[in-house]
């Protein structure tokens, strides 16, 4: 029996430890499957600690095979730089090689071809304090389209954990369904489009969250709220939405302190300051997207820190 099969086995079997044990044999045999099963796990920590810069080298010995599942698994990891130097490039040379096994692949490489950064980008100021802005042509079509097509089976309703029971409730201020793009996920046209983010704000690309994509359905809104956090020394100090349709009715994104309402056009970028002069939270920036009347609204967003940020945190 080859290491996946035994691997397997003894997960069919409720086995667990053996699983890892034969994974950890495999991949100290220099087997390719077992250096991806067992990287894959250090990497999201499924029965063990997380151990990124464990997770990238098993990766690298697989693909070091052309073992199209580490190839496909690391690439990602090189273009955020989780667990190793950023190296865009590679990343890129990696998923030419694959494409002809991943049809995701190819079509990255189609979209970027077809769709070049954006000549123009006309810029629109709605209030100076805090300031609140809109970028109109931040997207393509395609690249809207992109979004939503790879988030519409990953996305899942919003919930939060009652502080109470420790039991998952509805989020009791954002009623639409979400997922976002983290480390492991985020593919070429979704690394070229938050690099676009960070070089239209102003800011690092290492220190924008992971985009996070919501979906309203008709009635789903996202009440009034600030997007600044308690307790936290790394602060959001801005916030990008990147609008992806415009075929809905309702859903504006309304600023009440401010007495703006916004309705964009599909590709539009709105992109606000959280905090003051002095660093604390401006009262202004208190948003909201209004309910959704009828069809769907989508939505991108990243918000950036002050300083680096990575959701796994530090490794």
């Amino acid at each position: 029996m080859t290491f996946e099969q035994q691997v397997g086995a003894f997960m069919q079997s409720g086995k667990y430890a053996e699983a890892i044990a034969c994974a950890e044999k495999g991949a100290s045999e220099g087997d390719a499957w077992a250096c991806f099963c067992l990287g894959d796990w250090k990497l999201v920590g499924q029965g063990m600690k997380r151990d990124v810069p464990g997770a990238v080298a098993l990766l690298e010995k697989g693909a070091a095979q052309d073992h199209i599942q580490s190839l496909w698994r690391l690439y990602p990891l090189l273009l955020t730089g989780t667990g190793t130097p950023a190296d865009p490039d590679r990343a890129k040379e990696i998923v030419e090689k694959i494409r002809d096994h991943d049809g995701l692949c190819a079509q990255q490489l189609l979209l970027l071809e077809q769709n070049p950064e954006p000549a123009e980008i006309v810029r629109e100021n709605l209030a100076s304090d805090p300031a609140v802005e809109v970028r109109r042509g931040v997207l393509s079509q395609a690249e809207c389209h992109w979004i939503r097509m790879v988030a519409a089976s990953q996305v899942q309703p919003s919930f939060v954990e009652d502080p109470r029971t420790g039991r998952r409730i509805p989020h009791p201020i954002r009623t639409s369904d979400g997922m976002s793009f983290g480390p492991a996920q985020e593919d070429l046209v979704i690394n070229r489009i938050n690099h676009r983010i960070a070089r239209l704000s102003g800011t690092q690309y290492a220190a924008g969250e992971p985009l996070h994509i919501l979906r309203y359905r008709p009635g789903q809104q996202y009440r009034p709220h600030f997007d600044a956090l308690p307790n936290v020394t790394n602060q959001r100090i801005k916030t990008a939405i990147l609008y992806l349709n415009a075929d809905f009715e309702g859903g504006a994104t309304t600023f009440p302190k401010l007495d703006l309402e916004i309705r964009v056009g599909e590709g539009d970028m709105l992109l606000f300051d959280n905090l003051d002069e002095s660093g604390k939270q401006h009262e202004g920036s208190f948003h909201a997207g209004l309910p959704v009347d009828a069809g769907e609204k989508w939505i991108a967003t990243r918000w950036i820190r002050a300083e680096k940020y990575h959701p796994w945190g530090e490794f």
